[in-house]
């Protein structure tokens, strides 16, 4: 126990003696480290570094989780709003205020001559560190005295440090804490117990990983260059139309006038020339039915080709000089069987026995025709199916020959005098950009078959269309770099089209690949000085990558000297909600939905304001408005850290069906 130090005060020293004595005394019965004791609550307190040290380590491990945005717990929809809840941030007027998450308890540190020095620092991010202008610095200390406690207490303590005109947007606001004890006359005669600074709270979280307002989902319009697409007809590269001729039993001679026969093809052909389509060939194929010696039928075949061949060959104009081939093919059995299956004359059992002869392997056609003699329905069998097997089967080639775009050739064969062909011959394919309740399968079809015969620009650029209307972004984008490639006109348009999908997708990339996207549009910034277009979209990307100072600069220059549209705004309020300027955030989004009431965007992120300072009521009046106005915005509302203590709410029910 240590001896009391009044029992030598001018006993056996001298003055100076007994003071020396009684600093050593002291020094060696103190906890080593100590601060003060100090009775708080009704509790004795003995503080020490080492005490001090737990507290502030509990204090840090509380408030570095970047990746938790800390919202209203409360509903003050009937309250004014005044006060930050635990954990929130917000910068005003030069000067950013905070509470933390469970702060420390000041009043058990705090006597007379001892404060709690708190410092502030901030430093950039290490992956946008190479951008910014300013990589640290410091914010100054705030000296949390007893005095300065009890005024500032109520209702909670609230960190306020004056930034005097330094940025800190997308910066990583550091504190430390240290022990300052002072002499009579205000000055620090010791300065201990001193933490090393470390990162705190959402208010300026890691560009690259965990980002509170950007899993908030915080919405940008990104400027969109119009894509220049015009629609493209296509028609059938070509088709084939036949007729069939017949002939009299053991005749090569036309069951009709010849001239008339020929005169009715060359009559087609004239029909289909108005329909830009040209005859490039006619192949003759000349058919016997069943009935006598095969060699005798094989003959009578080519005569009958032949016939018709001739009749073709003395007429002018179009078929005049084409070559017209000519081909005898003997018994034509296939057209038997097909006829016997669709006779309303020979009953089941009937089709069954000509069908069984006709597909006997074994048999010659010879053997065949034998057999088929001996049914007892060779009459009716030859009536009803071996006379329509005597004829000559005309193939007409048509290709088209007009002016505009072809696609495939029709593969089907018809009849010329069809409906059918004659609806083939006037179909024309027209190809454009998606719009909604069209056949994307069949449209992509076809846009991918003219794309195999000949690409053009504006092909690639309708087809990139589909591919954003189905979500395939990569694709879409591929297609328009093809595009700007081909350095027509519009391929400047197409390349910057590019670029702003790009942008419009650009959360779905990694953190680098949304760096090197920003780093293209410097390129562009560089070679296209002016252009807003590529600026605007320029500092979305410098938002998205955290890189938040040069965002607000960027819409800084886009606003100043020019007419601010709605979307500048509503961006520059995303990039300050992003650094907890709160209220100048709000004011932007009221201003752009004032500028431009249809825009959805500002609705949508007022919510989110709304969302972050409890006000339960105002937050569901404008998610109403962003929904009814854009339906997607359901699907943003339940993984919403923004809306995670509000999703709770009965309410908001709706908003999940």
């Amino acid at each position: 126990m240590c001896p009391k130090q009044t029992s030598y005060y001018g006993k056996f020293f001298p003055r100076y003696t007994y003071l020396l004595v009684v600093a050593v005394l002291f020094s060696a019965c103190k906890p080593e480290g100590l601060i003060n004791k100090v009775k708080y609550n009704g509790v004795k307190y003995v503080n020490t570094c080492e005490t001090f040290t737990a507290d502030i380590n509990k204090l840090i491990q509380s408030n570095t989780q970047s990746n938790i945005l800390k919202v209203s717990e409360y509903d003050n929809s009937d309250f004014t709003y005044y006060y930050l809840e635990q954990g929130q941030y917000e910068i005003k007027k030069d000067t950013l205020y905070f509470r933390l998450a469970q702060d420390i308890e000041y009043a058990q540190y705090l006597d007379k001559g001892v404060a709690v020095h708190v410092n502030a620092s901030y430093k950039a991010v290490d992956p946008i560190a190479d951008l910014e202008a300013s990589k640290s610095g410091e914010l100054g200390t705030l000296v949390v005295s007893r005095e300065y406690y009890v005024a500032n207490r109520k209702p909670f303590f609230l960190y306020k440090f004056p930034l005097g005109g330094k940025s800190l947007e997308g910066k990583q606001l550091m504190l430390s804490f240290a022990i300052a004890k002072y002499d009579k006359t205000g000055n620090v005669k010791q300065y201990f117990c001193e933490s090393d600074a470390k990162p705190i709270g959402t208010a300026f979280p890691a560009c690259c990983s965990a980002t509170p307002w950007q899993a908030a989902t915080l919405q940008s319009s990104v400027s969109m260059p119009e894509v220049k697409v015009k629609d493209e007809t296509y028609r059938y590269d070509g088709f084939t139309g036949t007729i069939d001729v017949m002939f009299q039993e053991s005749s090569f001679k036309l069951a009709d006038d010849t001239s008339f026969s020929a005169l009715l093809i060359q009559a087609f052909v004239e029909k289909y020339k108005n329909f830009g389509y040209k005859i490039d060939g006619v192949a003759l194929e000349g058919w016997a039915s069943p009935g006598g010696k095969e060699s005798f039928n094989q003959k009578l075949s080519q005569k009958r080709a032949d016939a018709l061949k001739n009749a073709l060959e003395i007429l002018n104009g179009n078929i005049a000089g084409l070559n017209v081939a000519a081909e005898g093919k003997g018994e034509d059995w296939e057209r038997v069987k097909l006829l016997t299956e669709a006779s309303k004359l020979l009953t089941a059992e009937q089709k069954a026995e000509v069908l069984a002869i006709a597909n006997d392997g074994s048999l010659t056609n010879d053997q065949k025709e034998a057999k088929l003699r001996k049914v007892k329905f060779w009459t009716t069998l030859v009536d009803d199916v071996l006379v329509k097997a005597r004829h000559t089967f005309s193939i007409m080639d048509f290709g088209y020959a007009g002016s505009e775009n072809v696609l495939k050739k029709y593969e089907k064969r018809l009849p010329v005098a069809s409906m059918q062909l004659e609806d083939v011959a006037k179909t024309v394919f027209r190809v454009g950009g998606y719009k909604e309740g069209k056949d994307m399968q069949k449209d992509m079809a076809v846009i991918n078959e003219v794309l195999t015969k000949a690409a053009t620009p504006n092909l690639y650029a309708i087809r990139a269309t589909y591919y954003l209307a189905n979500g395939e972004y990569e694709k879409a984008f591929s297609d328009l770099e093809s595009a700007s490639r081909f350095r027509d006109a519009n391929s400047n348009e197409y390349s910057m089209s590019v670029q702003g999908y790009k942008v419009l997708f650009a959360d779905q990339y990694s953190f680098d690949q949304k760096k090197e996207l920003y780093q293209s549009f410097s390129d562009l910034a560089q070679k296209n000085p002016g252009d807003r277009t590529i600026n605007f979209n320029r500092a979305i990307l410098m938002d998205k990558i955290g890189y938040i100072s040069g965002a607000l600069k960027e819409y800084k220059d886009l606003l100043e000297g020019n007419t601010a549209t709605a979307a500048n705004y509503n961006n520059r309020g995303v990039a300050r909600l992003k650094t907890n300027m709160v209220t100048e955030a709000e004011a932007d989004f009221k201003a752009a939905m004032q500028m431009d009431p249809t825009m959805a965007e500002p609705v949508f992120n007022l919510a989110v304001v709304s969302a972050y300072r409890g006000l339960t009521k105002s937050t569901m009046e404008y998610l109403d408005k962003a929904v009814k106005m854009n339906p997607k915005y359901k699907e943003l509302i339940f993984n919403n850290p923004a809306f995670s203590v509000m999703s709770e709410d009965p309410r908001f029910e709706k908003y999940r069906n």
